[in-house]
C-alpha cells in the first residue's frame, strides 16, 4: 500500500524487542498512536493476522501503530529475569512507548489488547499516565449464575457435534482418571495465574482507578463458546457499578475469539478501528471525557475500511 510506511524495529533492552511500525504517507499523524502485542503465544501479527490489519485501518485513517512481540514470544529476545510476568510486559509496553515518542514526537498512545494481553494493558494504563485509552477484547469476565447455567446448557448440546469432541473428551478423561498423565504445567511464559476472586478484586479496582483517571475504555467480548449476554452479562456483578457506566460495552455475537470468518474479522476492525480512530483524532481532556469516542468516529467519514480476503 503507497498510502503507508511500514518499518521494522528493533528496541528496549538490548534492542531485544521486535516489531513493526506502520504510519500514514500522505498526511500527517495524529498525536495519539496505538500499540498492539501478542494475544497469548501467538505472533505479534496476531489471530488471522488482525494486528496488521487493523494497522492498515489505522493508517489509512491518519494514525501509527505499533504491533510488538513482547520479550521472549515471537521474535523477541526474553532479556529480563528479574522480574515477574506482569513486570515484564508492563516495561515492555513502556519500551513501545519511549520508541514512538523518540522517533515520532508521540506522547498520548492508545493501547489495543486481546485475551492475557487485557492484563497487561491494564497495569500499564494504572502505572503510565501516556495512556489515554484501552480497547480490551475478550479479558476478564464474570458472569453469574444464570449465565454460566445457560452456556453450559448451550456447549453440552453443541458439543458432540463439534468437530473437536472426540480429542477433548479423551483428553479430560485422561486428566482425571490416569494417574500417568500429567496435569501440571509445563514451565514458561504463560503459566502463571490466579484465583478468580483475586482477579476479579484486582480488575474492580484497577478499572475504577483507570475511570476515575478520564482513560477511555471499549470493552469488547466475542460470542465464542457458546456465550450468551443479556444486560452486560460478562461484567457480572460489576455491572451494576456506577463506574462500569463510563465503559463502552460490545458483545458480538458473530465475532469469535481467533477471529476464524471475514465476517467476524470486519465486525472487529470496524468496532476497534472506530474506537482507535475517535481517540486519536479528539481534542485531549475534552475527548477523554466524552461518554463514547465511537460516536464521534461515527460522525466522520469512514476511511480507510478494510475487507478481510
Amino acid at each position: 500500500m503507497n498510502d503507508m510506511t511500514h518499518n521494522p524495529v528493533r528496541f528496549g533492552s538490548g534492542n531485544s524487542l521486535v516489531g513493526t511500525v506502520t504510519s500514514p504517507s500522505l498526511q500527517m499523524p495524529a498525536t495519539v498512536a496505538c500499540l498492539m502485542f501478542n494475544m497469548g503465544a501467538n505472533h505479534r501479527i496476531g489471530p488471522r493476522r488482525i494486528n496488521v490489519k487493523l494497522a492498515h485501518v489505522l493508517a489509512a485513517r491518519g494514525v501509527c501503530s505499533l504491533h510488538f512481540d513482547l520479550g521472549g514470544v515471537g521474535d523477541s529476545d526474553a532479556s529480563d529475569f528479574a522480574h515477574d510476568l506482569q513486570t515484564r510486559a508492563m516495561h515492555d509496553l513502556q519500551a513501545g512507548m519511549d520508541l514512538l515518542e523518540s522517533t515520532l514526537g508521540i506522547r498520548q498512545f492508545v493501547i489495543v489488547a486481546m485475551c492475557s494481553g487485557v492484563e497487561h494493558a491494564m497495569s500499564v494504563a494504572e502505572a503510565d499516565t501516556r495512556v489515554v485509552a484501552l480497547s480490551l477484547f475478550d479479558g476478564f469476565a464474570f458472569p453469574e449464575r444464570r449465565a454460566r447455567w445457560e452456556r453450559t446448557v448451550r456447549r453440552a448440546i453443541a458439543a458432540p457435534a463439534h468437530p473437536a469432541f472426540a480429542g477433548k473428551a479423551k483428553r479430560w478423561l485422561q486428566r482425571h482418571f490416569l494417574r500417568s498423565y500429567s496435569t501440571k504445567a509445563l514451565p514458561g511464559f504463560f503459566t502463571e495465574r490466579k484465583a478468580p476472586e483475586v482477579n476479579a478484586v484486582w480488575f474492580g479496582a484497577t478499572m475504577k482507578r483507570l475511570v476515575e483517571r478520564k482513560v477511555a475504555v471499549q470493552l469488547l467480548y466475542s460470542g465464542s463458546l457458546h456465550v450468551s449476554d443479556h444486560g452486560r452479562d460478562q461484567l457480572g456483578p460489576f455491572r451494576r457499578e456506577p463506574f462500569t457506566q463510563a465503559l463502552q460495552y460490545e458483545f458480538m455475537r458473530e465475532l469469535d475469539h481467533t477471529f476464524c470468518t471475514a465476517k467476524g474479522q470486519q465486525l472487529f476492525l470496524q468496532s476497534v478501528g472506530d474506537w482507535v480512530t475517535a481517540c486519536a483524532w479528539g481534542a485531549g481532556t475534552e475527548r477523554r471525557n466524552a461518554a463514547s469516542p465511537a460516536t464521534a468516529a461515527a460522525e466522520r467519514p469512514l476511511r480507510g475500511a478494510y475487507v478481510p480476503q
